[in-house]
């Protein structure tokens, strides 16, 4: 995903949790907002998605389906022929737009790119020169010497080692440190005063228990990432303004809801006043203190309905607006379900027709369960003529069996440069049986474009990306051969009207079911669906033997 795309997908979800926390900050646990911005976190850092039926993007896409009217490319009744045996292209879609030629590649940064460098540069320095800046105060402090502290201490034991120390350059208490913390508490403060004391220790602790300082840098660096969006800046501070609610509400659940008013004092007592040192420790007064007070206020018991609707809350909102649109056009169907075939377009290449023979193509959401379990194979492509068969392997081998399948032999290429590719594709294959925009577009993007020569004018070229393979023939006699990558299901045949032969897309099929990209029993329902639809338009397909 894409910087931009991962800040707006993130910014709904921010929205939706900022809209909740408005209307049950109080009514549900702290807690069950700190889970939330930790979605948002991972939405915001991590470019992976989660797809799902109940996504609101889903939601979306199929209401866009509903109202809007879909253009079906009938099938011709009767091949029409004319220019001596060309077929007449039906309208396509987007493989019928005027390609354009790729740009040639951007020497200098983009400007876009060097001003989101200088922007995140600027963000992180505002946060480490400070934080360092701290720590070099830090190093000043003094151990304390206090009967009760280390009573408390003891009594309190944590896996981490933890110190508890004095400082006179703060104000307010504070943690700092993830795998070796420290709690630092100001000279000024009454240190007769246990109460006081204990509240303030229990508080930071729990603290170094969440691990909340660790959780600070991550909303840090969430910001830094995505310092152009104001939602994200939003985020940032209410994040940080619930770990400290959640901390209190952690604080009065352990010593009971008697000690609230007690807890209040003491926040009035120490009063909000910023040490200026690290906005990235989890400070005892670090938030508003007055939404601080009145949370403590209203902090109750944690009732079965409250721990529902926090539930809710959670997996709602995540399953709806943290994850991404499923993608129905590569969705397989139940075994139960046949896939539904669409009509294939029918082509000729008008600029090179020698070496063009006529096509019947099956793209991605006619076959949508056949090119998904080769995805999921080991084999990225497979190609059947009469005269060889080849595979691509996922490590992009190309493997050539000229024996029926019975040995394999692993074939050297020629990388070609992808500009000149995309130029030879524009002037000899201008109407191809898969989208030229979206091919044009992934040779612009750095596609590596294989060459390989079989002799007798067979030719290959394999474009690879992280997008898949994508395989174009050459071929400089019009003979039969299936292909299936990534992109489509593709038959060639020898002449019109196109003659299929049974014998061939049988072994195609047990090809597929000896490579492990199809079971038996499917390559058999394939088979005989292609079959079944060839004898329905016998007036353009003949079958053969």
């Amino acid at each position: 995903m894409l910087l931009l795309e991962m800040s707006v997908a993130a910014s709904l979800f921010i929205l939706v949790v900022i809209g909740f926390r408005t209307l049950l900050l109080h009514k549900v646990p702290k807690m069950t907002f700190i889970l939330l911005w930790g979605v948002a976190l991972w939405r915001l850092l991590v470019p992976v998605s989660v797809h799902s039926q109940f996504s609101i993007y889903t939601i979306v896409n199929d209401l866009g389906r509903m109202f809007t009217v879909q253009e079906s490319i009938p099938l011709a009744q009767s091949s029409p022929l004319s220019n001596g045996g060309t077929v007449n292209i039906p309208p396509l879609t987007d493989s019928m737009i005027t390609p354009t030629v790729p740009l040639e590649p951007i020497a200098s940064t983009s400007p876009f790119v060097l001003a989101w460098l200088i922007g995140f540069t600027l963000c992180a320095l505002s946060f480490i020169i400070p934080h360092f800046r701290g720590r070099t105060n830090y190093k000043m402090s003094l151990p304390i010497e206090n009967d009760f502290i280390q009573k408390w201490q003891k009594s309190n034991p944590l896996w981490r080692k933890v110190q508890i120390r004095r400082s006179d350059q703060i104000l307010t208490p504070l943690t700092y440190g993830i795998l070796r913390p420290v709690i630092l508490l100001p000279k000024p403060i009454d240190y007769t005063d246990e109460e006081q004391l204990g509240l303030i220790l229990t508080h930071e602790y729990i603290h170094i228990k969440r691990f909340d300082t660790l959780k600070k840098a991550l909303l840090a660096a969430g910001l830094c990432v995505h310092w152009f969006n104001p939602v994200v800046w939003l985020m940032y501070f209410l994040a940080n303004r619930d770990i400290e609610l959640s901390c209190d509400e952690a604080v009065i659940r352990t010593y009971g809801e008697g000690m609230k008013p007690a807890y209040a004092r003491a926040l009035v007592h120490l009063e909000e006043r910023k040490s200026g040192l690290s906005p990235i420790v989890s400070h005892f007064s670090k938030n508003s203190i007055e939404e601080r007070i009145i949370s403590i206020m209203k902090t109750k018991k944690i009732s079965k309905l409250a721990m529902l609707l926090a539930v809710a809350i959670v997996s709602g909102t995540v399953a709806v607006f943290a994850t991404s649109a499923l993608d129905k056009t590569e969705a397989a169907p139940s075994p139960e379900e046949p896939v539904a075939q669409i009509a294939p377009a029918l082509y000729q290449g008008e600029a090179s027709a020698a070496l063009m023979p006529i096509d019947l193509n099956f793209h991605k959401s006619d076959v949508p369960q056949l090119i998904g379990q080769l995805i999921a194979s080991k084999y990225k492509a497979v190609y059947m003529d009469n005269e060889m068969i080849l595979r691509v392997t996922n490590d992009n081998s190309i493997m050539v069996s000229k024996d029926h399948g019975a040995a394999w032999e692993k074939y050297d290429t020629d990388n070609v440069d992808a500009k000149d590719f995309a130029d030879w594709l524009l002037r000899n294959d201008p109407i191809p049986g898969y989208s030229m925009k979206e091919m044009q577009s992934r040779l612009a993007n750095g596609a590596e474009v294989k060459h390989i020569r079989f002799g007798n004018g067979k030719e290959m070229y394999v474009v690879i990306d992280k997008n898949g393979v994508q395989i174009e023939l050459v071929q400089s006699e019009k003979i039969a051969s299936i292909l299936i990558d990534g992109q489509r299901m593709m038959i060639t045949s020898e002449s019109l009207p196109m003659r299929i032969s049974e014998q061939m897309l049988k072994s195609f099929f047990d090809l597929l079911a000896s490579s492990s990209i199809l079971t038996s029993t499917e390559a058999e329902q394939n088979y005989s669906s292609k079959i079944q639809y060839f004898k329905e338009h016998d007036e353009i397909f003949t079958l053969t033997n």
